[in-house]
């Protein structure tokens, strides 16, 4: 009988080892909790600093209150935030020993070869090319020998997903029956084979939430995901106690497929609201889903403009849609029950919580005549003639009063007074296939969207218009420094750098929204400070728009930021009622629908959660793959079957590559626990606030940082001050010295430097963690590159500029250094200017001023524009994200400006 194993616990993790892997495993084990603890204590302390000292002896300073809707059966619990999450934990994955992962394929590099020319778009000659080469290859045998094997393949897995289906509607116009071809998904179907994947599933959240955060004195409730929001909580009010609901985002648009636009496409997009932000609006499985492919009426130089062929191509949108709809409409009035991942079967109401579209689609689906209709929103019934007034006190529309409409309508006998009835509130003689859909409102349904009212609409169309006009009238000279002032700002991860922004005409709604960011700082010293100039004038509404566009673009909403959302949106609307005013001269006209569409969105977010929720944004990405697959993969021929074939091999495709993945993963952990490898039980760090990288291959003696100073004196007395640091550090952290004598460096002793470093942060928007990547660099891609940070000291959060990232041994630790530049100068009596726009000043303090910091010191990053009338002194672009924005605004209030 052999030996009983022995085993060994790891006293940090618990893990179980063999003697001979215990000792490489709990040296890393304890670093990282080390590490760990550090950041946890790190971001601790930041949370509480900005909140108030608590009050309530029951509740704790972020603690998270969570009321379950009453069907729940769920009661109200208080969670302490470090221990707040969402969703349910996966089930443990088993392989099924009858079927690979990868099957209907024979080989598991027949799929990987498969999945490649999918994704590539390879045509039929291009497959077949690859397909032989790979025969060359012998580490794995590929059984795949022409492009006919491929489809074959493909055919036998289309079959796990559910598949598109092709319908025919009727429509009668001039006498004559005109039929159009429409394909489908089954909503049903699609989620419910979501429901029941083991990747997808556990993320589903089916009860409404009421989330509220400890502030110190109460609790102040907040807002993100759509279950969250009211009309979630309001339609299970609806259900019965047992029932849970299913909600769908469907998003419609038409796509020009061609380069010239001669070939044009209507996807429909569908998302599921139960599933959270990261995965819904995600490109994976539990993404967005094409799930119809609507026709498209084509225009008859006859009838163009008239009356009868606008309300026909409606009819036909509507019949259209009708037959996604229909595809849950079997389960609305009774629910369905599903068994789902987990084994437990939910009895699920369907319903259509989100239509999420640019103007033009929701004046379809609001059964509205569009622009020059007399009431042109489709929320609310505005008068034409009012919408740059901004009201606030306009009858909203419903669904039930506008079927009462078209009621009355239809019951008169002269056509010119049915025509005067619908004319009234601006609506067409058309059916709403949304009319049918049981918990919802269609008018409810319709959302503000950002990308098109504000990014592409407001700013892109509108202001940024009127700005260029404006700087054409100062000449070429201003033109061009408004240029060079663009080219001057600082590069930023995820924004777009402008060279030429003035001459370039753009049609993309990210340059657009990355341009209204910045332009305001690339302006500043372009037109003279007189309140009463037209150019000073939109500079402040450019300002205030971009304020109350971040206001929109939170990530999680609270009370407070809803109402600073509602004033600062008061802010743009004054400011622009004068500036069209001031500008009548030159006939622009403010008076167009998206003007006045804005004055719902933050009644949108409290209804569906925040504008991520239902902007268009991530569903025009889309269009992309659907425009490369009409180019590379079809004949150009009945090409909407084609493109549709195309999409559902990437469900497919994504659905067995998910199932490979849990396979390799189990693989992995059961050889691992089989082995007791300890590389394979080695902890991986992905919690950590700071990682230096990009080491530098040379370490710098302080004899080179003597060199250094002769050219630069922020290295002047670089010695000195690293061992003033660290005498100060271990005073404070009350640790001994090493060897009980106080530090003290030969210049022929080294550190080690390094060029890069990853900062996570916690946002004070969302309170999730998010990666700054941060340069100091002497040649990044050619040119200096010192990024500028938001440090936390025991003052004051302040900024500075990184001089040197480099790495200190004393003992046996190391110690993650920088040297900064400090940006915590007196900046003199706040100047009109920067009350006007907002501005947060700085003013860098001399290179010799130099400090050295721990790494763990920096917050986040920042990005600092340099004030050109004002040496020296440098402007916080507080827009380039909205935790940046909540800082910065904080510190106004903190400072008295607000």
């Amino acid at each position: 009988m052999p030996p009983e194993k022995q085993i060994v616990l790891c006293e940090s993790c618990g893990k179980s080892f063999k003697p001979t892997g215990i000792g490489p495993h709990r040296k890393s084990c304890i670093r990282c909790a080390r590490k760990t603890n550090e950041d946890l204590a790190h971001f601790d302390r930041l949370r509480r600093q900005v909140a108030q000292p608590a009050t309530d002896s029951n509740n704790n300073i972020d603690d998270i209150r969570v009321e379950y809707h009453p069907n729940a059966g769920k009661p109200t619990v208080k969670v302490p935030f470090a221990e707040f999450s969402r969703g349910h934990a996966p089930k443990t994955y088993k392989p099924d020993p009858c079927t690979a992962p990868w099957y209907p394929f024979r080989t598991r590099l027949d799929f990987d070869l498969s999945e490649f020319i999918h994704e590539a778009a390879l045509n039929r000659e291009q497959a077949n090319r690859i397909i032989k080469l790979s025969k060359r290859f012998r580490t794995e045998d590929c059984t795949l020998n022409s492009y006919n094997d491929l489809e074959s393949s493909w055919q036998a897995a289309s079959h796990r997903m559910t598949a598109f289906q092709k319908s025919v509607i009727s429509a009668p116009f001039a006498g004559e029956t005109m039929e159009f071809d429409v394909y489908y998904h089954s909503l049903w179907d699609w989620a419910c084979d979501l429901l029941k994947d083991s990747n997808v599933g556990p993320y589903f959240v089916f009860d409404a939430e009421r989330l509220a955060k400890f502030d110190g004195s109460s609790f102040v409730r907040f807002i993100d995901e759509p279950w969250t929001a009211n009309d979630f909580w309001n339609v299970q009010s609806g259900l019965p106690s047992d029932g849970k609901v299913l909600a769908f985002i469907l998003y419609a648009d038409k796509s020009k497929l061609s380069s010239f636009g001669r070939q044009k496409g209507y996807p429909v997009v569908a998302r599921i609201a139960n599933l959270p932000t990261w995965i819904r609006n995600g490109e994976g499985l539990g993404g967005g889903r094409v799930v119809g492919w609507l026709p498209i009426v084509k225009e008859d130089k006859r009838y163009s403009g008239k009356k009868l062929f606008a309300n026909f191509k409606n009819h036909v949108w509507y019949e259209s849609f009708k037959k996604i709809l229909d595809t849950i409409s079997e389960y609305l009035n009774t629910g369905c029950w599903v068994m789902c991942w987990d084994g437990i079967a939910r009895r699920l109401f369907p319903t259509v919580l989100i239509l999420s579209a640019d103007y033009e689609e929701q004046a379809v689906m609001a059964l509205m005549r569009g622009v020059m209709s007399n009431y042109p929103c489709p929320i609310c019934l505005i008068p034409r003639e009012e919408i740059s007034k901004f009201p606030t006190d306009c009858e909203r529309r419903t669904s039930e009063n506008v079927f009462k409409t078209l009621q009355e309508a239809r019951s008169q006998n002269r056509a010119d007074h049915k025509e005067q009835i619908l004319a009234k509130q601006g609506l067409r003689d058309v059916d709403s296939a949304f009319r049918e859909v049981k918990n919802m409102d269609v008018y409810r349904a319709l959302c503000w969207d950002r990308l098109h009212a504000n990014c592409a609409g407001k700013f892109g169309d509108h202001l940024w218009g009127e700005l260029v006009r404006i700087l054409e009238t100062m000449g070429r000279q201003t033109m061009g420094k408004v240029e060079r002032n663009l080219s001057a700002v600082p590069c930023w991860h995820g924004l777009n750098h402008f060279e030429e922004a003035l001459s370039v005409l753009y049609t993309d709604g990210q340059k657009f929204e990355d341009l209204s960011k910045i332009i305001v700082f690339a302006c500043h010293d372009i037109f003279p400070h007189d309140t009463e100039k037209d150019g000073y004038l939109l500079l402040r509404c450019l300002r205030a728009y971009i304020e109350f566009d971040m206001y929109t673009a939170l990530e999680l909403q609270t009370t407070h930021t809803l109402a600073a959302g509602r004033e600062a949106l008061v802010i743009f609307n004054s400011l622009m009622k004068k500036y069209a005013e001031k500008t009548q001269y030159t006939g622009k006209n403010w008076n167009f629908p998206k003007n006045h569409t804005r004055m719902h969105v933050f009644d949108d977010i409290e209804a569906k959660g925040v504008t991520r929720n239902f902007n268009t944004k991530p569903n025009e990405k889309m269009h992309g793959p659907l425009k490369e697959a009409y180019q590379k993969q079809t004949n150009f021929k009945n090409v909407a079957q084609q493109i549709l074939h195309i999409d559902h091999l990437g469900l497919v495709c994504e659905h067995i590559r998910c199932k490979i993945t849990e396979y390799d993963t189990y693989m992995l952990t059961a050889k691992a626990t089989c082995l007791g490898s300890p590389e394979a039980d080695e902890p991986e760090e992905e919690f950590f606030h700071v990682k230096l990288g990009s080491k530098m291959k040379e370490p710098l003696t302080f004899e080179d940082m003597e060199r250094k100073s002769t050219t630069d004196n922020a290295f002047s007395r670089f010695q000195g001050k690293l061992s003033k640091f660290l005498n100060s550090h271990f005073g404070i952290a009350g640790k001994p010295l090493p060897g009980g004598k106080r530090i003290q460096f030969q210049t022929n002793e080294k550190i080690t430097e390094f060029c890069f470093v990853k900062v996570n942060f916690e946002s004070t928007v969302d309170w999730c963690q998010y990666t700054d990547y941060l340069r100091c660099h002497p040649n990044f891609h050619g040119r200096p590159r010192y990024d500028c940070v938001l440090i936390k000291t025991q003052q004051k959060d302040i900024f500075g500029r990184l001089i040197l990232l480099f790495q200190c041994v004393v003992g046996e630790e190391a110690f993650p250094l920088a040297l900064i530049q400090p940006f915590d100068a007196p900046t003199g009596q706040r100047l009109h200017k920067d009350k006007h726009l907002n501005f947060w000043r700085v003013r860098e303090q001399p290179r010799m001023s130099s400090e050295i910091i721990s790494v763990h010191s920096i917050i986040r990053s920042a990005l600092l524009y340099p004030d050109h009338t004002r040496p020296g002194e440098y402007l916080v672009v507080d827009t380039v994200d909205t935790d940046m924005f909540l800082r910065v605004q904080m510190m106004h209030k903190a400072a008295g400006h607000l």
